[in-house]
C-alpha cells in the first residue's frame, strides 16, 4: 500500500528506472498503472526533486495518444508515479513477435505518436526516450506513448554513470550523446528510428556496446531502408531519412512538419481507408487506421480527370453553398432588443453539438476529457471510454460518470442515438437548460430517458424535451473485460429533435 492510498496488486513490467504495478486507487475506485522507482534512484535527492518537477508538466499533458500521469506519490523509502491503466501490449512486443511491419501500419502508428510529440512540445515538454518499450498499442485500437518527462528527470545520470554509456543508446538522438542542447527534434529523430525498425527489422546503427552504436550515429550515414526492403514507398524512407539527419537543423523543425511531409505524399484524398492485414497474434492489438494511399502524381493523371474534376468541384461547391444555407445559425433581435439563436436541424433531424465534455461531480472533475469530442466526428472507429474502474456500479462514494453534448442552441430533442460497447451498461439521460449542470444531482433529478442493459446500439427516445445539453449519466459500467476491469466506450452520439 503506497500514501494509504493506492493498493499495489500484480507486477505488470520492470525496467531500467522503475516496476510498474497494476493498482487500486481507494479513494476514487479506479484502477491505477502504479511505477514505483527503483531504491537507488528514491534515494537520490537531486533525481527526486526533477522526477518530480517533470511529472507534474507531464501530468499538464491531455491528449489520446499520451498515457496520462494522474498523481505522484511520495512515501517513504518509496517514490512513486501513478498513470492510466491499459489493456494494452507494446511496440517492442509486436516487433520482437514479428520483425517487421508493414508500411501502411508503420505509418499509422507514426502519425498518432507525431500528433502526441507536437501537443508536448508546444508545452515545452521533450520525451528523451521514445522507443518501442514506450509505445502502447491498445486492444481498443488506440496508439499510446508512456513515460513522458520521466527520461529528462533522469538526463544527468542516464547517459554516464560510473564511467560507463548505459540507457537506451539505441535509440537517443547525437546531440543526447554528446551534451549538446535537446529539443523536440530530438524526439523527431529517436522515433525515426523507431520508424526505420519497424519498416525494416533492424535500427539503422549496430554496435556490440552501447558506445559502439553511439558512435556510429555520429560517425557514419544509415542505410537508404528502400535498400533493405524494396516494397517501403519513397512517400515513407524519404521523410525517415530526414528524420535521421546528425544534425538537428536538418531535421523537421517541429513533428506538425514531419506529419506534413508524410501525409502530403502518401494520403488518398478520398475513399475508404484500406484495411489493416491481420498480421499480428490474437492477443496483439491491431489499431487506428488513417488513409494512407499513394496519390497518382498530378502530370501523368492532369488530361484523364482535370475536365471532369473541375465540372464535379463546381456541382460540389453548389451543394455546400446550399447545406450551409440550410444548416445556418442566424441571429434575430427580439422586441426588447436581445439578441437570439435559432439553430436549424439536419434533413435527417439531427441537431448540431457545438461541443462535447464530461460529467464527474464525485471524482477529480475529469473523465478522459480529450477524448470526448470524438462521439461526435462521425468516425464509428474513434471515441471516448470512461476511466477504467474495478466496480461495475463505481463505489459508494461515486455514483457515477456523464458524457455532456451540448447543443447549438435551445431545442426540443425528440432521442438520442449512441453506438457504445459493451453491451449490458446502464444509465440515465437528462436534457438540461444551458447552464443546467451547475450544481446538478443527477440522483435527484427525474431522469427524462433511462437504458436498462444497453446493446451496441443505443436509442433513448426523449418525448420532445426541451434544452440545450444532453446528459448521458453512466451508472453501471456492464460486464468486466479481460482484465477483470468495468469500462464503457462511446464511438458515436446524434440527438434528434427540432430547434426551438
Amino acid at each position: 500500500m503506497l500514501a494509504g492510498r493506492y493498493r499495489l496488486e500484480r507486477l505488470i513490467g520492470s525496467g531500467g528506472m522503475a516496476q510498474v504495478w497494476e493498482s487500486t486507487d481507494l479513494v476514487l475506485g479506479r484502477k491505477v498503472a502504479v511505477k514505483v522507482l527503483h531504491s537507488h534512484l528514491a534515494a537520490d535527492e537531486a533525481f527526486v526533486k526533477r522526477f518530480r518537477q517533470e511529472a507534474v508538466a507531464a501530468a499538464r499533458l491531455s491528449h489520446p495518444n499520451i498515457v496520462a500521469v494522474y498523481d505522484t506519490v511520495a512515501d517513504p523509502p518509496y517514490e512513486a508515479i501513478v498513470l492510466e491503466l491499459l489493456d494494452a501490449s507494446t511496440l517492442r512486443r509486436t516487433l520482437d513477435a514479428h520483425g517487421v511491419l508493414d508500411a501502411d501500419s508503420t505509418l499509422r502508428i507514426s502519425l498518432r505518436l507525431l500528433d502526441a510529440l507536437e501537443v508536448a512540445h508546444r508545452n515545452g515538454v521533450v520525451h528523451r526516450d521514445v522507443k518501442p518499450s514506450n509505445i502502447l498499442l491498445c486492444r481498443d485500437g488506440r496508439v499510446k506513448i508512456a513515460d513522458f518527462g520521466i527520461a529528462k528527470a533522469d538526463d544527468q545520470t542516464e547517459l554516464t554513470r560510473d564511467g560507463a554509456l548505459i540507457g537506451t543508446a539505441t535509440y537517443l538522438a547525437p546531440e543526447q550523446l554528446t551534451d549538446e542542447a535537446v529539443d523536440g527534434r530530438a524526439d523527431l529523430y529517436s522515433l525515426s528510428i523507431v520508424m526505420y525498425e519497424c519498416l525494416t527489422g533492424k535500427v539503422p546503427f549496430g554496435g556490440d556496446t552501447g558506445a559502439a552504436i553511439a558512435l556510429a550515429r555520429l560517425h557514419s550515414v544509415p542505410t537508404d531502408p528502400r535498400r533493405l526492403r524494396a516494397d517501403i514507398p519513397a512517400s515513407i524512407a524519404v521523410p525517415v531519412m530526414k528524420g535521421l539527419e546528425r544534425w538537428p537543423d536538418d531535421r523537421f523543425d517541429s513533428a506538425a512538419d514531419y506529419r506534413a511531409a508524410l501525409l502530403q505524399q502518401s494520403p488518398a484524398q478520398a475513399g475508404d481507408t484500406p484495411a489493416l492485414p491481420r498480421t499480428f497474434p490474437d492477443d496483439v492489438p491491431e489499431y487506428d487506421t488513417e488513409p494512407t494511399m499513394e496519390r497518382e502524381s498530378f502530370s501523368r493523371s492532369e488530361r484523364s480527370w482535370l475536365f471532369p474534376a473541375l465540372g464535379i468541384l463546381l456541382v460540389a461547391v453548389a451543394v455546400a453553398v446550399a447545406g450551409l444555407l440550410f444548416q445556418r445559425t442566424t441571429a434575430d433581435t427580439d422586441a426588447t432588443g436581445a439578441s437570439t439563436t435559432t439553430v436549424t436541424a439536419a434533413p435527417d433531424g439531427t441537431l448540431r453539438l457545438a461541443s462535447v465534455g464530461t460529467f464527474d461531480p464525485q471524482g477529480d472533475q475529469a473523465e478522459n476529457d480529450a477524448a470526448a469530442g470524438t462521439v461526435a466526428d462521425g468516425n464509428v472507429a474513434t471515441g471516448w471510454s470512461t476511466e477504467v474502474y474495478n466496480a461495475a456500479g463505481f463505489t459508494s462514494a461515486k455514483d457515477g460518470v456523464g458524457l455532456v453534448l451540448n447543443l447549438a442552441g435551445t431545442s426540443r430533442v425528440d432521442r438520442l442515438e449512441l453506438d457504445s460497447a459493451p453491451e449490458g451498461w446502464s444509465g440515465a439521460v437528462y436534457v438540461l437548460p444551458a447552464g443546467g449542470l451547475e450544481d446538478f444531482d443527477p440522483e435527484a433529478a427525474q431522469a427524462d430517458g433511462t437504458v436498462d442493459g444497453a446493446a451496441t446500439s443505443v436509442n433513448v427516445g426523449l418525448d420532445g424535451r426541451q434544452g440545450a445539453v444532453v446528459l448521458v449519466w453512466f451508472t453501471d459500467l456492464g460486464p468486466e473485460n479481460q482484465s477483470a476491469q468495468f469500462q464503457v466506450t462511446v464511438n458515436e452520439a446524434r440527438v434528434f429533435g427540432s430547434p426551438g
